[in-house]
């Protein structure tokens, strides 16, 4: 499967897995939360559609700017959005020992308006320390499914897809100072355009200190495909698009600093640890953050 491809998919992967945030908790009525941040990959690593370790002879990579936010309708019905607007998908160039440019890999780059996702969290309980909440979350197919580029760049997968998750969470600590909590959810992800169905499922475990002004965050989260599209792993040549049937183990380091009680920045890395057709490398993330509680 070619490299190109498989970047195309891991932006959905990564960004997907910690876009929404707040676990089995919903938003409190007219409080809200908004991060503008930037996510950045880039790699000629990456596991194959049969799981191993593969090598391609190009960097390939992904960049984008992105909006984040929550909004509380009500103490249990949250809204949620992820748009990435401005996408950059590129392909460095592949030079030889001799300085030589090979020219059926000249490099090139794609920049557009990303897929973007918009959904609703409702609480279904929070009693004592454990919270129960369901979410809808939708798909919206607004990139460049790449079917116009010579190199099949993309920042789109071109199809609508709807996510039902839910998350339980479980406060395991709190005080003024210091907090910890935990968070569990499944999911099953419906993909329209021929291409299979996800389960998904993952961990979460925060804590917070110096009076809970500094959040270190772990996150293990799975993808797994149900292999029922009728779609190709790969379409070939310039009209290609996201891959089809691919999976993820991810595991993700996060770190929150507030500055003020509403402003603070955020921080995050996720390395795959195993999967197919997707990266075998590092996803970076940073931002900047208005917590309003």
């Amino acid at each position: 499967m070619k490299l190109n491809k498989i970047i195309s998919v891991i932006i959905l992967i990564l960004i997907s897995t910690s876009s929404f945030a707040g676990g089995g908790w919903t938003k409190k009525k007219g409080k809200s939360y908004i991060k503008v941040a930037g996510w950045w990959v880039e790699s000629n690593d990456f596991f194959s559609s049969s799981g191993e370790n593969s090598t391609g002879t190009v960097d390939n990579g992904l960049f984008n700017v992105n909006i984040y936010a929550e909004y509380g309708f009500t103490d249990k019905l949250t809204a949620i959005a992820y748009i990435p607007f401005f996408s950059r998908s590129y392909q460095n160039k592949e030079i030889d020992q001799n300085g030589v440019v090979n020219q059926a890999l000249p490099g090139g780059d794609l920049n557009s308006f990303g897929d973007s996702e918009i959904g609703v969290k409702y609480a279904i309980f929070q009693k004592g320390r454990f919270a129960l909440a369901g979410s809808l979350i939708l798909g919206l197919p607004l990139g460049n499914d790449g079917s116009d580029q010579t190199l099949a760049l993309a920042t789109g997968d071109g199809e609508f897809n709807q996510l039902l998750r839910a998350d339980l969470g479980i406060s395991l600590y709190n005080s003024d100072t210091t907090s910890l909590y935990g968070n569990v959810y499944v999911g099953y992800n419906n993909r329209t355009e021929d291409f299979s169905d996800e389960y998904r499922a993952g961990a979460e475990l925060g804590a917070g200190f110096l009076k809970n002004k500094l959040w270190l965050v772990g996150k293990l989260d799975i993808i797994e495909s149900t292999e029922n599209g009728d779609k190709g792993t790969s379409n070939g040549g310039s009209a290609s698009v996201f891959a089809n049937n691919s999976e993820v183990v991810n595991l993700t380091a996060e770190t929150a600093i507030y500055f003020t009680k509403k402003l603070g920045l955020n921080a995050s890395a996720s390395f795959p640890l195993s999967g197919q057709n997707v990266y075998d490398a590092p996803a970076y993330s940073a931002g900047i953050f208005l917590d309003i509680q």
